[in-house]
C-alpha cells in the first residue's frame, strides 16, 4: 500500500513541477495574463469602453457577467460604464454599423472577444506598443507587428508619437512597407518621437497590459471557474484512488 501510494504522490508532484516550470519559463518570455488580477481586470475594462467599444465589440460576453466577475457593484457599473441604449443583460456590441466601418477603415473591426483567443493576450499587448508614424497611411501610423493595419492609434496621446528607427537613420516618411521587413533596414527599433505622451514608458506598458489581460478574460470568462474546479477533481480523484486501494485490499484479504 505504502508503495502505490509512494508512487501516485510522486506522479502528481512530477506534474505540478512540470508545471511550474513551463509557467515560470512562459513569465520570463512574454505577457502572460492574471485572471484573479481584479484590478488589472478592471482598468482593462476602463480603457476599452473609453477606447476601444466604439469600434470594437465583445459580443459573447455580457455586462452583467464582467460586473460579477470583475466584482463592481452594479449600481456603479451602469453610472460609469454601461451605455445609456444597453441593459446590463445585453451582449456588448458596438454601435457602429458593417456599412460604416467599411466606409471608414477598408474591413470591420475584428470582435475583441474572438481576437485575444485567435491570436494570443501576448499579441495584444506587444501590437499595442508597435505603432509608430507612417505619413504614407490613412490614419498616419503603422504597426510593426501588424504591417498595413488600418487600426488608428488611439492610445497615441498616452504612449507619446512613436518613429521608426533603423541603423541609427529615421525611417524615409512615404515608403509604403514597414522597414521591419525590407532587408535594406537590418536593425530597425520604435523610439520615441518629438511629441511625448502623458505616460511613461513604463506606465504604458502597464496599460498594455491591462487591456491584453482583461481581452485575455474576455475570450474565455470561465477559465478561472474551470481550472478551479479542475484541481478540486485532481484532488478528489487522489482521494478516491486511495480509498479504492484500500477497499480492494480488504476484498481480497481472505482470498489472497
Amino acid at each position: 500500500m505504502s508503495y502505490l501510494l509512494s508512487r501516485v504522490i510522486v506522479f502528481f508532484l512530477l506534474i505540478l513541477s512540470a508545471s511550474a516550470a513551463l509557467s515560470a519559463d512562459v513569465v520570463h518570455k512574454k505577457m502572460t495574463p492574471n485572471y484573479d488580477d481584479k484590478a488589472s481586470l478592471q482598468r482593462g475594462l476602463a480603457i476599452y469602453s473609453n477606447y476601444c467599444s466604439g469600434c470594437h465589440q465583445i459580443k459573447y460576453v455580457r455586462y452583467s457577467r464582467i460586473a460579477d466577475d470583475l466584482s463592481i457593484p452594479k449600481s456603479l457599473f451602469e453610472e460609469n460604464l454601461l451605455p445609456k441604449y444597453a441593459r446590463m443583460g445585453d451582449q456588448i456590441t458596438s454601435t457602429m454599423t458593417k456599412a460604416d466601418a467599411k466606409a471608414w477603415f477598408g474591413v470591420i473591426p475584428p470582435d475583441l472577444s474572438l481576437e485575444a483567443g485567435r491570436r494570443s493576450p501576448d499579441w495584444v499587448y506587444r501590437y499595442l506598443q508597435s505603432f509608430y508614424q507612417d505619413s504614407s497611411r490613412p490614419y498616419g501610423v503603422n504597426n510593426a507587428l501588424s504591417p498595413d493595419s488600418m487600426m488608428p492609434n488611439v492610445l497615441e496621446h498616452l504612449q507619446g508619437e512613436r518613429v521608426l528607427s533603423c541603423q541609427g537613420i529615421t525611417k524615409p516618411s512615404g515608403n509604403k512597407y514597414s522597414a521591419l521587413t525590407n532587408s535594406s533596414y537590418s536593425k530597425c527599433d520604435i523610439v520615441d518621437g518629438v511629441k511625448k505622451g502623458q505616460l511613461t514608458d513604463q506606465e504604458f506598458k502597464q496599460v498594455a497590459y491591462d487591456v491584453a489581460n482583461f481581452l485575455a478574460y474576455a475570450s474565455d470568462p470561465s477559465r478561472s471557474d474551470r481550472e478551479s474546479l479542475g484541481l478540486k477533481v485532481l484532488l478528489f480523484l487522489s482521494v478516491f484512488v486511495f480509498v479504492t486501494y484500500l477497499l480492494k485490499k480488504e476484498f481480497w484479504r481472505d482470498i489472497a
